[in-house]
């Protein structure tokens, strides 16, 4: 019990300093670069070098340290190859992520159309944001909750949280209060209880991370 809190009270220090240090990144460092840089180059810095010395190192690290006292320990987190691939929600989510977003294409455009701002560069991107943000949110701040807590409050606690990081780069492009009372951050919400169910049925963080690349680059080829 007492190890549990200990673990408790480190992942949600850990999230309130990510959330203060990430909004400074995206509301204060992003548009200094973005006179200097192209869209990639930022995105390269921000989802790739960023995420992984802010994100993924510390929660590592906190998995490393506190995993026994989680939902499922550091040797139990990334799950066996064959239980994952034989997974079936998680194809049954592929094709209604492809579905969804393949139809609002359609019906913006009138036919399937490829974001002009696409890159090569994005397959790689969309793997570190993937990687990085699933094993802060689920693998660790999750995987905390669920040990004590039950699972639909473990994944609305995680919703919210998710969320909100969110929130600093709506503010920095001006989007925030258009995703706020268009309703459109519910699609955010429904992607994270996705992320969360798929983490605790699967017992592996690998499938929330497939996932979560798979939307994401779904996102920047068509939407």
């Amino acid at each position: 019990m007492e190890q549990y809190k200990k673990t408790r009270i480190t992942t949600l220090i850990f999230y309130l300093i990510l959330y203060t240090i990430w909004a400074l990144l995206e509301c204060g460092f992003v548009p200094l670069l973005e006179s200097h840089l192209t869209q990639i180059p930022i995105e390269i810095i921000m989802e790739i070098v960023l995420k992984t010395l802010l994100w993924f190192i510390p929660a590592f690290i906190i998995l490393r340290k506190y995993g026994d006292s989680m939902y499922l320990s550091k040797s139990e987190i990334t799950g066996s190859a064959g239980k994952i691939f034989t997974f079936i929600p998680m194809y049954i989510f592929i094709l209604l992520f492809s579905a969804f977003l393949l139809i609002s294409n359609y019906s913006q455009n009138g036919k399937i159309v490829i974001s002009p701002s696409f890159h090569p560069a994005y397959f790689l991107i969309v793997i570190f944001i993937a990687v990085t943000e699933e094993m802060v949110f689920r693998g660790t701040l999750l995987n905390t909750a669920l040990k004590k807590q039950n699972q639909w409050i473990a994944f609305s606690g995680n919703a919210l949280m998710f969320l909100m990081i969110h929130f600093p780069i709506w503010l920095r492009e001006g989007v925030f209060t258009t995703y706020i009372t268009s309703f459109a951050f519910l699609q955010l919400i429904a992607l994270s209880f996705i992320f969360s169910w798929t983490f605790a049925k699967s017992r592996s963080i690998i499938v929330p991370v497939i996932l979560h690349a798979y939307w994401d680059l779904m996102c920047f080829a068509i939407a």
